[in-house]
């Protein structure tokens, strides 16, 4: 079985995620890709930050 490939974490998705104010799980699958991903740039790495900082938070909503 052959997994999705989920494109990279963009400043439009983060502004996504903001304004609804949950992170699907499509989103926690492309963080984990960026994360394994030994080529993830510093943009990318603040990105992933600003969004677990809202979980941590409790700005946003972690969903099933």
């Amino acid at each position: 079985m052959q997994t999705p490939a989920f494109p990279f974490l963009t400043e439009q998705i983060v502004e996504r995620i903001f304004s609804s104010g949950e992170l699907t799980r499509d989103d926690r699958h492309r963080i984990q890709s960026m994360l394994l991903n030994e080529s993830i740039g510093d943009n990318e790495l603040s990105l992933i930050e600003r969004v677990m900082e809202g979980v941590v938070k409790g700005i946003l909503d972690v969903m099933n």
